[in-house]
Order: C-alpha cells, then sequence, then structure tokens
C-alpha cells in the first residue's frame, strides 16, 4: 500500500509544488520589471465654432507693437487685440497705436469671454 500512494501522491505533490514555484519565479519578475511607458492616443478636436466679426471702438490702454499686440478699453471692458504685419491699419501704423489713441476694431472674439480679439482690420 505504501508503493501506491508513493507512486500517486508524490509526483502528484512534486508537480504541485512546481506550479507553485513557477508562479512564485513569476510574480518576483514581475515586480522586478520596469514600466513601460505606452504612446499616446490621438485624440480628435472638433473644429471651433466661428464667430461673427464684431466692430468695437474705444481707447488704446497699453501697446506693444512689436509684438502686433495692443489693449483697448470700450466702456467698461478692455479688450487685448493681436494683429499680423498684414492687418490693415487705416489712418495710421502699428507705431501709431499709442496710449490714449481712439480706434475701432473689426475682429473676431477669441475664448469663451470675449475679452481677446483677432483684429481684421483697424482704424487708428
Amino acid at each position: 500500500m505504501n508503493t501506491k500512494i508513493a507512486k500517486i501522491v508524490l509526483p502528484a505533490v512534486l508537480s504541485i509544488g512546481t506550479i507553485g514555484a513557477t508562479a512564485l519565479a513569476t510574480t518576483a519578475s514581475a515586480a522586478t520589471t520596469t514600466t513601460v511607458k505606452h504612446a499616446k492616443t490621438a485624440v480628435k478636436k472638433h473644429a471651433p465654432v466661428a464667430k461673427a466679426p464684431v466692430t468695437l471702438t474705444g481707447t488704446v490702454v497699453k501697446a506693444e507693437a512689436s509684438k502686433y499686440a495692443f489693449w483697448f478699453k470700450d466702456g467698461a471692458k478692455t479688450y487685448r487685440v493681436s494683429f499680423t504685419a498684414k492687418t490693415p491699419i487705416a489712418k495710421g501704423t502699428a507705431a501709431s497705436l499709442v496710449k490714449g489713441k481712439a480706434v475701432t476694431v473689426k475682429g473676431i472674439e477669441l475664448g469663451k469671454t470675449g475679452s481677446v480679439i483677432r483684429a481684421i482690420s483697424i482704424t487708428a
């Protein structure tokens, strides 16, 4: 009877022990592996909704002609205007946009608050 137990139980115990040792080795090797960063997935962004051009009139508060930007006040609200070298400036130039100068800006409001204007044309 002892030989029957040795022939059946001993191989079963050894195979279970081998499975446990393999699992232990796998767990230990998994703990020592480094984390690999995955490439970012491209996300499609929706095109912003085009807003209608607005025309605002006010006085220049601050000007930075070298950066193609100036700030002007229309009533109680102050706007930042960005423009390019190709933006038409009637009755003046980018250098004529100085503090206290009356301006009329036709442009597109950017952002949620609408306090930034991309100028289409400027009258200074």
